[in-house]
């Protein structure tokens, strides 16, 4: 049989298997009054992680006592989903006999549109109704770092990431935050440069997206800051 179908039909097996564990993980953990004290543990490696080598650590917009869940956006998440399992199911099909080659490549490219369209109709959900307001950058760290493999990524590649911490106020109290400043790595460190030079004037100052029922939760506004600052 041959190999790379064999793979492919794994990892789409693996993929699944990882969305079922993830929908009852959030569930486990936001059903839960009384973190115990597993909840605890998970929660300690996974600061660990995310901050292990930043120099800046992340500010949490979440219970600490419980782990972090990954925000799934509901029956929108439906979209990547199927975009996921289109793709790999276009691969298998081009890998499996030859004569299906053109149209397993074709349902995998479109599949890989659909995913990045429901990845980005998901980020429009989950902040609907979101309110932007003025900040100021007050430290930023640059770093790069090796991203695995993955479904996008066949032979994983070095990416730059940025992570700063922003001051602003909001409803006249004042808040200290690690916003997220993009949703995926850059290719290079001039494009991290230039994405946040557009962003963050030279003074510091810059627009950030916030949750208005966390303000703890924000990110970078996603427009350059040339005439669009906030007074």
């Amino acid at each position: 049989m041959n190999t790379m179908f064999v793979f492919v039909v794994c990892f789409g097996v693996l993929a699944l298997v990882v969305i079922i564990a993830t929908i009852i993980f959030n569930a486990k953990v936001g059903g839960s009054s009384q973190p115990a004290t597993w909840m605890r543990q998970v929660r300690q490696f996974q600061n660990e992680r995310g901050n292990a080598g930043w120099r800046i650590h992340q500010i949490p917009y979440d219970d600490t006592s419980k782990p972090m869940i990954m925000n799934l956006g509901g029956i929108v998440s439906i979209v990547p989903a199927v975009g996921i399992f289109g793709f790999l199911g276009g691969l298998a099909m081009a890998s499996y006999e030859q004569k299906y080659e053109n149209s397993g490549l074709m349902v995998a490219v479109l599949s890989f549109v659909v995913l990045l369209c429901g990845i980005w109709l998901r980020a429009r959900v989950v902040r609907q109704g979101w309110d932007v307001a003025s900040g100021r950058c007050v430290d930023r760290e640059l770093r790069k770092a090796w991203i695995p493999a993955g479904v996008a990524n066949a032979g994983g590649h070095w990416g730059w990431f940025w992570r700063i911490i922003c001051e602003y106020e909001y409803l006249g109290i004042p808040y200290r935050v690690t916003p997220e400043v993009y949703w995926a790595s850059f290719n290079s460190e001039e494009a991290a440069l230039k994405f946040l030079e557009e962003r963050i004037s030279p003074n510091g100052e810059c627009r950030l997206r916030i949750n208005p029922k966390n303000p703890f939760q924000t990110e970078l506004f996603d427009q350059g800051i040339k005439d669009k600052l906030l007074y």
